[in-house]
């Protein structure tokens, strides 16, 4: 059986994986990267409470914000 850390590193590889994958282009990469938020949001939504789901999705779109402001040009 396979602890949290473990289980969660396996998720992030697969996901890493299918963008590897799949995205050609910069564009792609963005859209992948917001389907994969909504989807969290769904599982955030529907396994946390209301103000668990929105503290954890807010803190995630910060960092996705920051990681792409060096990239806007």
């Amino acid at each position: 059986m396979q602890d949290p850390t473990e289980k969660l590193e396996d998720y992030y590889n697969g996901l890493m994986t299918i963008a590897e994958k799949s995205v050609t282009s910069e564009e792609e990469g963005i859209l992948l990267a917001g389907a994969m938020m909504a989807v969290a949001k769904i599982l955030y939504h529907k396994n946390l409470s209301e103000d668990q789901a929105d503290d954890i999705m807010n803190h995630n779109a910060r960092d996705l914000i920051n990681l792409l402001k060096p990239t806007i040009h």
